[in-house]
């Protein structure tokens, strides 16, 4: 049986050993200040929702599995607009307190190595939305704002468009 979510401050370090034998579920709507990382690639007025839920697995190893979701203004790795943008993910993290058992458990799932007996909800969500953030935001196929991928360049004078390397040899007769 599942516990019910439990309701936590936003700066609260929960027991995730604790979580796991309880088999608890936590969830968060996340803020500015626990996110350091997102806040400074997103700006602000963004919104961050993370479902988590705790376990232990046969051999007693804590577990995070869950979800999240996002919503903020992101770069176009394709057209380099900022677009409004929503995504989700999921997550299943196995949660360690060393280095050399995160060693041995990270040939066979994803490792978050906890300083102690305590961590944070934006330590176990911040790298995978991080990781989650699609490299094409565009839905339009061909995207109209994706920049001209074509040489030469209108404006380039004449010498430049016989050679991509002419601006190097004049540069270096120099």
């Amino acid at each position: 049986m599942i516990a019910p979510a439990m309701k936590t401050r936003q700066d609260e370090l929960l027991p995730y050993r604790e979580l796991a034998r309880r088999r608890a579920a936590i969830s968060r709507q996340l803020v500015d200040a626990s996110l350091p990382r997102w806040s400074a690639l997103t700006g602000e007025g963004w919104e961050v929702q993370a479902d988590l839920r705790f376990s232990l697995d046969e051999e007693g190893v804590a577990w995070v599995h869950g979800e999240f979701s996002a919503r903020a203004k992101l770069r176009c790795q394709r057209c380099l607009d900022v677009l409004d943008s929503g995504f989700s993910g999921s997550l299943a993290l196995c949660l360690v307190a060393d280095d050399a058992q995160a060693a041995e458990l990270a040939q066979h799932s994803d490792v978050l190595v906890v300083a102690g007996d305590e961590v944070a909800v934006s330590d176990i969500v911040e790298d995978e939305l991080l990781l989650g953030i699609p490299e094409q935001l565009c839905v339009a196929e061909p995207c109209e704002r994706r920049p001209a991928l074509s040489y030469p360049a209108a404006d380039a004078p004449a010498e430049e468009s016989a050679s991509p390397f002419a601006v190097l040899g004049r540069l270096k007769s120099k």
